[in-house]
């Protein structure tokens, strides 16, 4: 389950710039949200609980769901869709960690 995070968090790590380039615009909440998911994978491969695991990810959804808003409040297209499809993704590891604890 941590190494599914670990993979998770790097992806978030190489999507920031990628949408810090595109938009033209530092967004500290999606820089927020990449380094809360590289902690959550460290938390989680220490504690060795999967539920610790899906509590700091819903967190990251949290977090994500505020960058969400306040990019329509920017009226940013390309943070909007990044905020969706991080939100998307957060949605299904959640999913992936019911099934691995079940």
């Amino acid at each position: 389950m941590h190494r599914a995070l670990a993979t998770v968090a790097v992806f978030k790590f190489l999507m920031f710039p990628i949408v810090f380039f595109t938009a033209q615009r530092f967004d500290p909440v999606l820089l927020v949200s990449c380094i809360l998911m590289a902690m959550s994978a460290i938390i989680t491969r220490i504690v060795q609980e999967g539920e610790v695991g899906f509590v700091l990810v819903s967190l990251i959804l949290l977090i994500d769901i505020i960058g969400l808003l306040l990019s329509v409040t920017n009226f940013s297209i390309i943070l909007l869709v990044s905020y969706i499809f991080f939100m998307v993704w957060d949605v299904q590891i959640l999913i992936l960690f019911r099934q691995i604890q079940a």
